[in-house]
């Protein structure tokens, strides 16, 4: 029981998650435009949290959205272009999105920007090290079915 209750805690709170098959760890991927063209960036940089149904389904995958950013650097919209699986990971990583804090890091006036970011989640390994090294390889193929 206080297991189950550890796992959970560690589900709901810790950006990077362990479950009962190893370590957990999401790669986020700037695609267009790059991190370095971009006007809009996280607030927090620091790894997204890896979706709690997805987690304790144990889904891996990756999926690639279009996100919408608002001139006032609010998430405007979230739309699903691409994923593995091509089912269940579109609502709980939009919700993830949505969440998001955005600053404007380009030092000119803010404008609304349309991101292609993609998504990897990734789980396994035998050490925090290790499956965080397998995403970084996992976000170099195809995202798509």
């Amino acid at each position: 029981m206080m297991k189950k209750l550890l796992l959970t805690a560690l589900l709901v709170s810790a950006p990077v998650t362990v479950n009962a098959s190893g370590f957990g760890h999401v790669h986020l991927s700037h695609l267009e435009p790059t991190k370095s063209e971009a006007m809009w960036l996280r607030a927090v940089q620091a790894t997204p949290m890896y979706p709690r149904q997805l987690a304790q389904r144990g889904v891996v995958g990756c999926g690639v959205f279009k996100v919408t950013v608002d001139e006032n650097g609010k998430t405007d919209s979230v739309d699903l272009v691409s994923s593995v699986p091509a089912r269940g990971i579109e609502r709980p990583v939009a919700s993830v999105i949505r969440s998001w804090e955005w600053e404007n890091v380009s030092g000119v006036a803010s404008q609304a920007e349309e991101k292609l970011i993609r998504l990897d989640f990734c789980m396994g390994g035998g050490s925090q090290e290790e499956v965080e090294q397998l995403c970084v390889a996992q976000s170099q193929y195809s995202c798509s079915q």
